[in-house]
């Protein structure tokens, strides 16, 4: 925890870092989909992080989940916000472009807010509500309905990158509880444990067909930099921040991948920013600073489904 007024700017350089590895990780899928399906994209991301997590846990934590209500709960979590969410990011990420899924990603907190306010954990003040139908507005005129027939396999892809980001924003809220009694890492693992047995059973049959041995080396480079980069460093990175600093401001870093990916996107994938994303992009963010400004006036931030334990919990 940062004390007093001083800054603590490896949290900033940390939250940064994880969002740019995020955001990579919409580039790095289009070079894997090709090879490997979501299913088993998602099954290696899952494993190898669950793998990593329970090493890290060992060394650094020592507390273990026994209360079957919480373990429960857990399972649910891994379910809603690592196994469905990530299918539904990958299969929308081989439907879209890189710079719609991340523009959507952005709602995030908007969807945060709307559930937190729907579950009665916050007021809803009238500065907020028009940030969240600002934000709305912005998703789905980037979704684009009145191109759905013209145009359908991309706002499919773009429908499923909304529900990803929709069961992350449960996620999120559901979480409080868990992470106001037990240490972000062991959260973390237990979620990640569970979801490595909920993708096992489709992963397997996924990577079946799959021969490495022979597989083109941008697969397997950009399978084995999803495992690593977004996965095992940037949700290390991401419990490690916050630890040190209010779980709000964690998540106003988000507002950075569509940023990211606009400077990566057309680069690498050779893909062209259009007014259409433009226009959806401030919408997406007028909406968010609007909902964010009225958190504040309103009092405790929003985003205390990540509260920071006590020091030395």
């Amino acid at each position: 925890m940062v004390k007093g007024s001083a800054v603590n700017w490896s949290v900033h350089l940390a939250m940064v870092t994880v969002q740019f590895l995020f955001a990579s990780l919409t580039i790095a899928a289009k070079f894997v989909l090709p090879g490997i399906s979501p299913s088993g994209i998602v099954f290696c991301r899952i494993t190898g992080a669950a793998l990593a997590f329970v090493v890290i846990k060992a060394v650094t934590v020592r507390e273990e989940v026994t209360d079957r209500r919480d373990l429960f709960t857990l399972a649910g979590l891994a379910l809603v916000g690592v196994v469905l969410n990530q299918l539904f990011f990958l299969e929308g990420v081989k439907r879209t472009t890189a710079i719609s899924a991340n523009i959507l990603i952005t709602t995030i907190p908007a969807f945060t807010l709307g559930i937190a306010i729907i579950l009665k954990r916050e007021r809803a003040s009238t500065a907020k509500v028009a940030g969240i139908l600002c934000a709305a507005a912005g998703a789905l005129y980037l979704v684009g309905l009145d191109r759905l027939h013209l145009d359908p396999s991309t706002a499919f892809g773009n429908a499923l990158i909304v529900c990803n980001t929709s069961l992350y924003a449960i996620y999120l809220v559901l979480s409080k509880r868990l992470l106001e009694r037990y240490h972000p890492v062991t959260v973390v693992t237990y979620v990640f444990l569970f979801g490595a047995l909920f993708i096992a059973p489709f992963g397997i049959v996924a990577l079946r067909d799959v021969h490495f041995a022979t597989a083109p080396r941008s697969v397997l480079i950009g399978l084995s930099y999803i495992v690593v980069f977004p996965s095992i460093l940037a949700y290390y990175l991401s419990v490690w921040a916050l630890r040190r600093t209010a779980s709000s401001l964690v998540a106003m870093y988000v507002y950075l991948q569509p940023l990211m990916t606009a400077v990566g996107a057309p680069i690498i994938l050779h893909e062209r920013v259009t007014a259409r994303a433009g226009l959806a992009a401030v919408l997406i963010f007028a909406g968010l600073a609007l909902a964010t400004w009225g958190e504040q006036r309103g009092g405790r931030m929003l985003g205390a489904a990540f509260r920071p334990p006590a020091e030395g919990a």
